[in-house]
């Protein structure tokens, strides 16, 4: 291995190592190093003061890894009763989950997260890597635990309710935001959930847009979806369920609401394309490319709580693919159809190739 090889190695591992370390690492000079630095920089292999390389992620996700833990009851749920259930343990985290799913789409996509310096932290990063997805830029915190995500299954797939441990994600800051921006900046799309802060997500939010970079959100939950500024100008697209869009918008949910004026609504807060799901009645699209009713494709169900990762995570596949908000729609819609078909937090056999067939088949 020559000195550039040696270099980019150290320089992949970390793109925030400084120029003496690596001097120290290799054992040669630092002005030496300045000299190497310079002629990978006039190269193009290199960009940027933190020495991202210019085959990084096309991808970047921002936002919760966890232990998911899922109790699938056997039969009907009884409440205030001991139920026979099927408990498994997996990687989870809404980030994550569309990380890992891009991944198996043969899409170039790194995480962003923070994790406790636990077992549970090491196994979920190790297990994300394993399947394809750069985690260099993830952090893991002395003395905090993992976020954790804990799901009561009822027996026909619906989810009871869940139970989610993250306050970890409370400890990522602005600051650690823009200590980590050269990874944002050199994505070609970015992808945050709202397990971030407020603070922070307002500071993704409006660096996003005004560096032109585009930024999809999933807002995770209507109470999660409150951490989200007001104004959303530097958000290209947005994919609530409905009662995240009433929260969002004001709406009472439960009440009898149009799918378009609720769309419309939230996209008044500045969101370029909104994505609204409803179940098993769809997806109602509403931004740049008009307003329109994707239905959703007829599915023998048997969890529903992979297939909102897998919409969005369809959605980025389109547009990393250069195609419209709207044909993207159909590639969400397709993954969340196989997503539906198991009850793995991520679809094993979702694939690159099995997305085109499905949309092939159920849309053309």
């Amino acid at each position: 291995m020559d000195r550039e090889e040696q270099i980019m190695e150290l320089i992949r591992r970390n793109p925030f190592v400084t120029q003496q370390e690596i001097a120290e690492s290799i054992g040669i000079s630092r002005s030496a190093v300045a000299g190497y630095i310079a002629a990978l920089t006039k190269k193009g292999i290199i960009r940027g003061r933190a020495y991202i390389p210019s085959d990084t992620a096309s991808v970047l996700c921002i936002g919760g890894a966890n232990l998911d833990s899922k109790a699938a009851a056997k039969q009907p749920i009884r409440m205030a009763s001991s139920n026979p259930v099927n408990v498994t343990q997996s990687c989870g985290g809404v980030a994550r989950n569309i990380a890992e799913t891009l991944a198996r789409m043969s899409a170039k996509v790194s995480l962003m997260t923070m994790v406790g310096d636990d077992n549970a932290g090491a196994w979920v990063l190790e297990e994300t890597k394993n399947r394809g997805v750069d985690t260099g830029s993830s952090m893991v915190m002395p003395g905090d635990k993992t976020g954790s995500y804990t799901a009561v299954i009822d027996h026909d797939g619906e989810m009871v309710l869940a139970f989610a441990d993250m306050d970890i994600y409370d400890r990522f800051t602005p600051a650690m935001l823009r200590e980590r921006w050269a990874h944002v900046a050199a994505s070609k799309l970015v992808i945050a959930d709202t397990n971030l802060p407020a603070d922070t997500l307002a500071e993704l939010i409006g660096r996003c847009g005004e560096h032109g970079i585009p930024l999809l959100v999933d807002p995770v939950s209507s109470e999660k979806s409150k951490k989200l500024p007001e104004k959303l100008d530097g958000i290209t697209a947005i994919f609530p369920n409905e009662e995240e869009a009433c929260e969002m918008t004001g709406f009472r949910y439960g009440d009898s609401h149009n799918p378009e004026k609720l769309a419309e609504a939230l996209a008044a807060r500045g969101v370029r394309n909104v994505f609204l799901t409803l179940g098993g009645r769809g997806v109602w699209y509403f931004g740049q490319e008009g307003s329109r009713h994707f239905p959703a494709i007829p599915t023998r169900v048997v969890e529903v709580t992979g297939a909102g990762d897998a919409f969005a995570a369809g959605i980025a596949f389109g547009m990393l693919h250069e195609r419209g908000f709207q044909e993207s729609c159909r590639f969400g819609i397709a993954a969340a159809h196989l997503a539906l078909q198991t009850s793995h937090s991520v679809a094993d056999r979702l694939n690159e190739q099995l997305l085109h067939q499905t949309v092939k088949e159920k849309f053309e």
